[in-house]
């Protein structure tokens, strides 16, 4: 996977010290929801009740979990495959999709788990953030902990563009935020190994989507996703555009904690920093585009997690040798 690294870090100019291995990315400021607007406001970012301008979410009906913390709900994980299927009525199980690829590479997962590759240093991974509630947070702190070595798979609303066989689809792999093309069921582990940095033929494309919002809106799987999964994914393509600014958004599948839907996932800085959000509303759409994707802060009532690209190695070098938090990550 060198050569990938190579490709994104040419993407950011390096002010790190020659040998700091370390994610540099730009620190992450906590932000508060703003206070709520009057109803007949003509904007409501943040606001937490109906207004004239957004749809509502019935919550009590679909029994939307507002009590328990939104904080470290989600488990920690080291890759992400997307599979850009280009619809969004995926089974309610993506290992029972017969025949499919997301079905194939879980079953890949699953037979290669014996093997424990992920044990070792080196390989591009997420790492959890650990945020101090009401101030800023660096790169540098870190939770220090094993990293997990789970790989998530997610299907995609978004068509293929580059896949040419029969069956074929392409995947983004994240942190690389890369497009591997005709990944087909039968090359499932060839996908994998790919992962782990082995050769495997296939061709990948530069991702164009440098921002990517995730929306989970698998209705067979859970009703309340699958209800609010669809205003969350017309909010946010509003906000974009009133904001004019250039990212992709997109319904994915299952991605957990349904009890805390709408659920949001933002990629930004080329995948190496993964945000997510939880108990997301419409009205909320436009403040996490500003804030999340435009100026690079968290919204603290909205977050279960902040992920980032590096290695444990790494980041441990970075805190011994206080690498600038402006600078490029260095995989």
């Amino acid at each position: 996977m060198e050569w990938l690294s190579k490709c994104v870090n040419s993407l950011y100019p390096s002010t790190c010290p020659d040998d700091c291995a370390a994610s540099c990315l730009p620190p992450l400021q906590t932000t508060s929801l703003p206070t709520i607007r009057p109803t007949n406001s003509d904007d409501c970012p943040g606001c937490v009740k109906p207004c004239a301008l957004h749809p509502i979410v019935p919550s009590q009906e679909l029994r939307i979990d507002q009590s328990r913390p939104l904080y470290n709900t989600v488990p920690g994980y080291a890759i992400h495959f997307i599979i850009l299927t280009g619809k969004t009525d995926w089974p309610a199980h993506l290992e029972d999709d017969n025949g499919g690829l997301a079905q194939a590479l879980i079953e890949a997962i699953q037979r290669d788990k014996k093997k424990q590759r992920w044990i070792r240093d080196e390989p591009n991974r997420f790492l959890p953030l650990r945020l101090t509630t009401g101030t800023s947070a660096t790169s540098t702190q870190l939770l220090e902990q094993k990293p997990s070595h789970r790989i998530m798979v997610t299907n995609a609303s978004l068509p293929t563009r580059y896949s040419n066989q029969r069956n074929a689809h392409d995947v983004i792999l994240m942190p690389d935020n890369v497009i591997i093309a005709n990944v087909t069921p039968r090359r499932a582990m060839a996908l994998l190994d790919f992962a782990y940095g082995c050769p495997s033929g296939f061709v990948t494309y530069p991702s164009p989507y440098a921002d990517l919002l995730l929306v989970c809106g698998h209705r067979k799987k859970d009703k309340r996703c699958g209800t609010i999964g669809p205003m969350l994914l017309k909010a946010l393509e509003d906000a974009l555009r009133m904001c004019q600014v250039e990212a992709q958004v997109a319904l994915v599948s299952h991605l957990g904690g349904h009890a805390f839907a709408g659920n949001l996932v933002i990629y930004t800085h080329q995948g190496q920093r993964a945000i997510w959000y939880g108990r997301v509303t419409p009205c909320h759409c436009l403040d996490i585009i500003q804030q999340s994707v435009v100026e690079d802060r968290i919204i603290q009532e909205l977050l279960r997690a902040v992920f980032q690209a590096g290695c444990a190695k790494a980041q441990q070098e970075q805190q011994q040798q206080h690498c600038s938090s402006s600078a490029s990550l260095d995989w």
